[in-house]
């Protein structure tokens, strides 16, 4: 639905509003996290990448400072057509899925159908 209503959308100043209104999608790492029972913190509970304990240090420098977590939120690192996709703040991919099938967690998105916009055209709506 967002990406029928990017496609009608006149401008890129258009579609960056639609985009910064949207719900998250994949939380990964973006404001969520996963704890197990013995205190070590995880993007989510499907990326076997403990990022901290918390008996030896803060979950809130945990998913502030932790490298895994910061890599996680920066859309800029996303691999593939999941870099190149116009949706990316909104979506991001599965991290944990891409892994899983790539073994990287900036892979991009394997069971994504959707093709990104070229930037070319992107900036000619603009």
């Amino acid at each position: 639905m967002l990406q029928q209503r990017a496609k009608a959308a006149q401008s890129s100043t258009a579609i960056a509003d639609l985009i910064a209104h949207a719900p998250s999608g994949v939380n990964d790492g973006k404001g969520f996290v996963f704890m197990s029972h013995t205190g070590e913190v995880y993007p989510s509970g499907f990326l076997p990448f403990s990022a901290g304990n918390i008996p030896r240090e803060p979950l809130a420098d945990i998913y502030r400072n932790c490298p895994l977590f910061l890599s996680l939120r920066d859309p800029s690192q996303l691999k593939g057509k999941c870099g190149r996709c116009e949706f990316q703040d909104v979506c991001g991919g599965s991290r944990a899925r891409a892994f899983a099938l790539t073994g990287d967690t900036l892979a991009e998105e394997p069971c994504c159908s959707y093709i990104p916009v070229p930037q070319d055209q992107l900036d000619r709506r603009a």
